[in-house]
């Protein structure tokens, strides 16, 4: 809402949500320009609607308001998993709307408008979703949307964009999550930064993650079993002594680290 008034993208801009006191802490910060806890009438004259629910929610969220869409309005989600949203999508919005999948990949452990960052997507990638039924001007229609914002945009189809992401924001959540877990109590007050940064996104949201990891299950359960393998690999080279196999290890491990950051820059 931030970055869409920043850029001029919307005459009006209407916040949905269950809860008064988000509609009032995001009209303060002018994320918004109007609020309402009624989600079928606020998209009734909407050119386009964000669905930005947890993974779960997405599609029974659509089947509540596909029958109060205008004709020709777009409908986007930013669910991070994306297969199994695309293909219900797709068939509950029918003739009415058309559907783009959309994940942004920006954010933090954060929550709430309170936290939010009108240049959050100011450099990030942003991945659209096309399959055989994705209508061609709404694709390019959301598409400058999130150029607009500023987002890097990357086309690929759900089965593509769910594999891909598993590996390099799912697997790094469950990865945060079991590091954390391993941390003995009384240990905890020795850690300092490297502890801090690597479970750093375990301080999000358990309930969205869960959702997020069992909806793509098969292609996360693949990436624990790759990283299983690397971790166990470490840990044979440290039990054997073998002190120049774990350094080339870890020196493999550091380059692309290194070229990771070296990327964003």
């Amino acid at each position: 809402g931030l970055a869409a008034k920043k850029h001029k993208l919307a005459a009006r801009i209407i916040g949905v949500t269950a809860h008064k006191d988000s509609l009032r802490k995001a009209l303060r910060r002018k994320a918004i320009d109007s609020g309402t806890l009624d989600l079928k009438k606020s998209v009734i004259n909407s050119d386009m609607v964000v669905l930005a629910t947890p993974v779960d929610k997405v599609i029974s969220t659509l089947k509540e308001l596909s029958h109060s869409l205008k004709k020709g309005c777009i409908v986007i989600d930013v669910a991070s998993v994306k297969q199994g949203i695309v293909d219900k999508a797709e068939r509950i919005i029918g003739r009415r709307g058309v559907f783009v999948g959309t994940h942004p990949m920006a954010g933090s452990e954060q929550r709430g408008v309170e936290k939010a960052d009108v240049n959050l997507f100011k450099g990030a990638v942003c991945i659209l979703t096309k399959t055989g039924k994705t209508d061609k001007k709404a694709l390019a229609a959301v598409s400058d949307f999130w150029k607009k914002l500023g987002a890097k945009i990357y086309i690929l189809s759900p089965a593509e964009h769910d594999k891909e992401i598993s590996n390099v924001s799912h697997l790094p959540h469950a990865v945060a999550y079991a590091l954390s877990a391993a941390v003995r109590p009384l240990s905890v007050r020795f850690a300092a930064t490297g502890l801090k940064d690597t479970t750093r996104i375990a301080s999000s949201d358990p309930d969205l993650w869960a959702s997020i990891l069992v909806e793509n299950r098969r292609n996360v359960g693949n990436d624990i079993k790759i990283y299983l393998k690397e971790l166990k690999r470490i840990g044979n080279e440290i039990a054997c002594g073998r002190k120049d196999h774990l350094r080339k290890l870890l020196r493999g491990a550091k380059e692309k680290r290194d070229k990771l950051i070296s990327n964003e820059r």
